[in-house]
């Protein structure tokens, strides 16, 4: 098959036709055209650390997206747009690098002998639940926190949740490995202080 491959001019056609949701000119600037300029950003960015490509340039996709492509309205139509999102999409990677924990940290285990010895595993977990439900509300993006709550809290079926939120699986669980590795992060220093 095939692929019908646009070749954009004009920057300004091909912004338009992106705040228009032309699957062409995503898959142009997303995954053919500026490629290159991508893979060298994600690298610079991202270093060392284990980060799929292509999860990557679809996080990039869904921030660049989010509110009708907002931060793309932003875009000076005067400058060259590779210029742009160059900047733009190197600081996400650095960002996304960022707020991803190293492997090695490790999550102390508290002592049972510390907490209360008389509740029962139910009133465990519901007190377990009640700190999941209080430490998600400060979550961010929402679009993670909604992720954790469908999948830990409500229990839906992976599938249905991927579907909604337009994305794979195979994304959906590296946006929760993600998601709960900022949550124990945000948890964690909330404690020390």
């Amino acid at each position: 098959m095939r692929r019908n491959l646009f070749v954009y001019t004009d920057d300004a056609q091909m912004v338009a036709a992106l705040l228009a949701g032309n699957e062409g000119a995503i898959r142009y600037v997303f995954y053919d055209h500026f490629k290159p300029l991508l893979k060298m950003n994600a690298a610079k960015a991202c270093g060392s650390k284990m980060v799929a490509y292509d999860d990557l340039v679809q996080e990039l996709y869904l921030y660049l997206s989010d509110n009708q492509w907002d931060k793309l309205r932003k875009y000076n139509p005067e400058r060259p747009f590779v210029n742009w999102f160059s900047v733009v999409s190197y600081r996400f990677f650095k960002d996304f690098s960022r707020s991803m924990i190293d492997s090695t940290f490790q999550i102390p285990i508290s002592n049972m002998n510390d907490h209360q010895r008389d509740l029962t595993s139910s009133g465990v977990i519901g007190t377990i639940m009640m700190d999941i439900k209080l430490a998600l509300k400060r979550l961010r993006p929402p679009r993670d926190r909604q992720i954790l709550e469908a999948l830990l809290l409500q229990d839906e079926e992976p599938e249905k949740v991927a579907e909604r939120h337009h994305v794979t699986v195979d994304n959906l669980y590296n946006i929760k490995r993600r998601a709960l590795a900022k949550l124990i992060k945000q948890h964690l220093t909330d404690y020390k202080d």
